[in-house]
């Protein structure tokens, strides 16, 4: 009877488990009744976000610590976006631990038996509890949420696809809100969460196997208004300079563009925050070497690629070359040195030369009372603007700040950026140099005796380059005066061989009977004529161009509108198919033919003068959607049969047989009334009367 009733219990207990273990790995809430225990987790509605027990160090590795963290659900390898017991690790048996709701809050506890006791040192809360057989099992607050204890029953942690886990009073949405991990982060900022003034840290892992808290942590400072990344909790690392400059940078990104990452401000509430696309993944991390980074998960890739890391470069970082030094990340190592009047100061135990860290120091001390110091400009400048260290006037013309200085003793620099004026009274940090002609000049005040050094260094290098730069510009301007030479020779030859070329071809279409074949109707126009009827080929007056050249709209001295044709310099139409298209269109008279008029022929001009037509060239009515209106069934067919007739004249009834070989609806040209008329006979071919056929060498046609 009693092993029915233990195999009853057994079987229950069983039961009761895996249910447990059923819900546990569906929900996305703990409650009272609903802890998570081992590896159980829960995951967000979305199937977004997932926590629960995870370890960082490597299977390798004897000796491993875990931790309640949350990652990503769908994104590998792991990511972990947030730690609870980052400074707790838990150890030995991880199958020990729960996390539960007790009296309120979400605490982690570590189940120790009594043997493990004697070995655990610390000084954690525990509470005895006997159980059945008899042993003694301590519970090890390893965590806690530590809000003050609420009197509901019915507080429920619920993990959103946000990647934010609240600690709400009840299972409503309207609950009051009791705590939430986006306000005590880890190394990530994730869509939504809130950096507050000065008070929350988005600390860096000490390692990549070690996510308790590193060196680095960012944080908005009210004073500079800015981001900062913070060393070792107490030293200044990096800026971000005005926040509303360093957000506008982010619109510069092409991987951001058609993506709704925006940065909300709220001075009145004092906090940041970010939003994306809820379709993207977008997060923000104090990587473990000090760098704040931008990343985004590339589906395709699938990896995490980098958008921005901050700092850059090593003159990113703050006080990288202490104060007074200059860093410029274009000079070779090391990229510090001191201002004018300055010397390095080595820092205690350092004889790294590379090592500016201890800043510069002076030269020559200032005595303001004695009215021997002056100011130095040193050009192409960043300005950093440390309220610790600058004092910035809003409003200052470069005279304020100059007279401001030059009136306090205390007084170590002045600058004016074009829209505030800067003074700095103590130390100059984090002092930039950057290309020429960029950046602002800053006046470094320095006693005479140094400025006279600083400019005489200037001087000393002016002299070597007064002895190097005439040699190099003689020989340079005596190279060049023989290319010079050797060029307008060449050129004149070519000139003078073209020249003598033209007016060879010119000779021959002038002495070739043109203008007797032409007879009254036709004209030879000069080139000035030709150049003032074009407005000197504008192109207002340009009408299309074909393949052998641009047409232009003129105007005749007379009062006629005409169409010009002017043969390209580089078209493939040489002077063979020039004269052939004169001498056809001369010999040819139809009333479906374009009517030259009369062409002109000099230097490398070659121009054609036709009749006008006002509706120009068919293509532009056919191929224009509402042009093409105009084209009713009656105008088309008169379109088709005045072509045809043209066509017919050219191959039966002219008195040479004519092949055009380049009809298409360019070359078909409409009058004021519509009747068409055939153009473009450059690539025409003459047949004999009893010859039917024929062979060329030349490609022609419109492909």
């Amino acid at each position: 009877m009693q092993i029915c009733k233990k195999n009853v219990f057994l079987l229950y207990y069983g039961v009761l488990v895996f249910l447990s273990f059923q819900v546990s790995s569906s929900t996305d809430t703990i409650s009272t009744n609903q802890p998570l225990s081992g590896f159980e987790t829960i995951v967000s509605s979305g199937d977004i976000f997932e926590l629960g027990l995870f370890t960082p160090t490597p299977d390798t590795y004897d000796h491993r610590n875990y931790y309640i963290g949350m990652w990503y659900r769908h994104v590998s390898p792991q990511t972990i976006v947030w730690v609870a017991n980052r400074e707790s690790p838990l150890g030995g048996d991880a199958s020990t631990y729960l996390l539960k709701i007790l009296d309120g809050n979400l605490i982690l506890h570590d189940n120790i038996s009594a043997t493990r006791k004697s070995h655990t040192e610390g000084t954690s809360r525990r509470s005895p509890q006997k159980i059945s057989e008899g042993n003694l099992l301590f519970h090890e607050t390893v965590w806690s949420t530590g809000v003050n204890s609420s009197m509901s029953k019915d507080v429920q942690a619920v993990l959103f696809d946000s990647g934010n886990l609240v600690l709400r009073d009840g299972p409503n949405s309207s609950a009051a809100v009791l705590w939430q991990s986006f306000d005590h982060p880890s190394d990530t900022w994730l869509p939504g969460g809130k950096i507050r003034l000065g008070s929350q840290l988005f600390t860096s892992w000490e390692s990549l196997i070690d996510p308790s808290p590193g060196r680095y942590s960012l944080e908005f400072d009210p004073k500079l208004h800015s981001l900062v990344t913070v060393w070792n909790r107490s030293k200044s690392y990096w800026s971000s300079g005005p926040l509303y400059d360093w957000l506008q940078s982010f619109k510069g990104f092409p991987e951001l563009q058609g993506t709704k990452l925006s940065f909300t401000l709220n001075m009145d509430e004092s906090y940041i925050t970010f939003s994306v696309d809820p379709q993207s993944r977008y997060r923000l991390v104090m990587g473990v070497s000090g760098q704040f980074m931008l990343q985004v998960w590339h589906v395709d890739l699938q990896s995490w690629r980098v958008i921005l890391s901050q700092p850059d470069n090593r003159c990113d970082v703050y006080n990288s070359c202490g104060s007074f030094g200059i860093c410029n990340e274009n000079r070779e190592p090391p990229p510090c040195r001191c201002v004018p009047g300055f010397k390095r100061e080595f820092s205690q135990g350092s004889d790294d030369s590379n090592d500016y860290s201890g800043g510069c120091k002076r030269e020559t001390y200032l005595h303001c009372y004695k009215r021997n110091d002056e100011f130095l400009p040193i050009e192409n400048m960043k300005l950093a603007t440390d309220p610790t260290t600058a004092s910035v006037l809003t409003s200052g013309t470069f005279r304020t700040c100059a007279s401001r200085c030059v009136a306090d003793c205390s007084c170590q620099a002045y600058a004016n950026d074009g829209n505030k004026c800067l003074v700095w009274t103590k130390d100059a940090f984090n002092l930039q140099q950057l290309d020429a002609n960029k950046g602002h000049t800053f006046f470094l005040r320095l006693a005479s005796s140094n400025i006279s050094t600083a400019n005489n260094r200037k001087t000393e290098h002016s002299k070597g380059k007064s002895i190097v730069l005439p040699l190099v510009l003689a020989s340079l301007v005596a190279t060049a005066a023989c290319f010079v030479g050797l060029y307008c020779c060449i050129s004149s030859r070519i000139r003078r061989k073209k020249k003598q070329r033209d007016e060879k071809h010119s000779r021959e279409l002038l002495e070739g009977g043109l203008i007797d074949d032409a007879g009254e109707n036709m004209c030879y126009l000069n080139l000035h004529d030709i150049m003032v009827a074009t407005n000197s080929f504008s192109r207002k007056k340009k009408l299309g161009e074909g393949g052998f050249g641009p047409v232009y709209k003129g105007k005749l001295p007379n009062g006629m509108e005409v169409a010009i044709k002017r043969l390209s310099k580089k078209s493939s139409q040489g002077l063979t198919e020039f004269k052939n298209e004169v001498v056809l269109i001369i010999k040819l008279q139809h009333k479906n033919l374009v009517r030259l008029l009369g062409y002109c022929v000099e230097g490398d001009e070659k121009l054609l003068i036709y009749e006008y037509m006002s509706n120009k060239s068919l293509d532009g009515l056919l191929f224009d959607s509402l042009k093409s209106r105009e084209l009713d069934w009656e105008t088309r067919m008169k379109i088709v049969n005045g072509t045809t007739r043209g066509l017919q004249y050219l191959h039966e009834y002219s008195r040479l047989r004519i092949i055009h070989r380049d009809l298409k609806a360019s070359n078909i040209l409409l009058d004021d009334e519509m009747n068409p008329k055939i153009s473009d006979f450059g690539t025409a071919r003459i047949f004999g009367c009893k010859q039917i056929d024929d062979s060329t060498q030349r490609i022609v046609g419109t492909l």
